[in-house]
């Protein structure tokens, strides 16, 4: 489930009322989606969690949270899915009203480690560590910080300008975006992400990692980590290990 993006169960009835106040279409199959609450107050969650959103007409969805903690509106990263509102940027329109329960999930930002930070992301699981390393360095953190970003293609990368920009601004944050299945030649990384990381680091013991995506990316990468000596403790998902 990491990256939330699947059917959330129980309708979302009793959570808090939202707006939409924009959309984008930043990648092939994804929309991006700005909601302001309807009653002025932040959303209350730890980076990295995520809420159940249930857009009008639609089965409700686990949906990872990317805006930061005490933001004045939340920013979902939402994949197309079959069944669960494909068509969902023709469908929200600003104004709409979403309900938004939570916050649930256990692979928030662990404040209190001071080392070293691997940040992998697979697709729209982009979402929670956006929320994790903004968060971080809008606190002051100074340890290194590295951001995995894997995707098929170039149509299915974003937010790789802000992040270029975010690594400028801050000398402890490398970022890397990794293509599987790259189209054409160019000058970007191209493989699996699990690949890459261990063409790049020959230890992470110490390391905190946090892993968001498709379920076999967050599988492979897992393991990938352990191979390279993070402890299973190390390693925050909403994957079983």
């Amino acid at each position: 489930m990491a990256g939330h993006n699947q059917g959330g169960g129980k309708p979302a009835q009793n959570g808090r009322r939202y707006r939409i106040a924009a959309t984008s279409r930043p990648a092939r199959h994804l929309t991006l989606a700005s909601l302001t609450p309807a009653d002025g107050a932040a959303f209350p969650f730890r980076a990295g969690q995520y809420a159940r959103v249930g857009f009008d007409g639609l089965p409700p969805r686990n949906l990872s949270i990317a805006s930061a903690p005490g933001s004045p509106a939340l920013e979902f990263h939402i994949r197309d899915r079959a069944g669960h509102g494909g068509d969902l940027f023709q469908r929200l329109k600003p104004g709409e009203e979403v309900v938004v329960e939570g916050p649930f999930g256990a692979g928030f930002w662990r404040e209190d480690h001071a080392g070293p930070i691997l940040a992998a992301a697979g697709g729209a699981g982009l979402a929670p560590v956006k929320s994790i390393i903004e968060t971080a360095l809008g606190r002051g953190m100074t340890q290194p910080i590295h951001l995995y970003f894997g995707v098929r293609d170039e149509p299915d990368l974003y937010l790789e300008s802000h992040f270029d920009a975010l690594a400028r601004a801050n000398r402890n944050l490398r970022f890397v975006p990794v293509l599987s299945k790259a189209s054409k030649a160019q000058s970007r990384r191209t493989g699996l992400l699990a690949e890459a990381l261990a063409a790049d680091f020959p230890a992470l013991a110490g390391f905190k990692a946090y892993v968001f995506g498709p379920g076999a990316m967050v599988h492979a990468t897992i393991r990938a980590l352990r191979a390279l000596g993070i402890e299973p403790g190390d390693i925050h998902t909403d994957e079983p290990p």
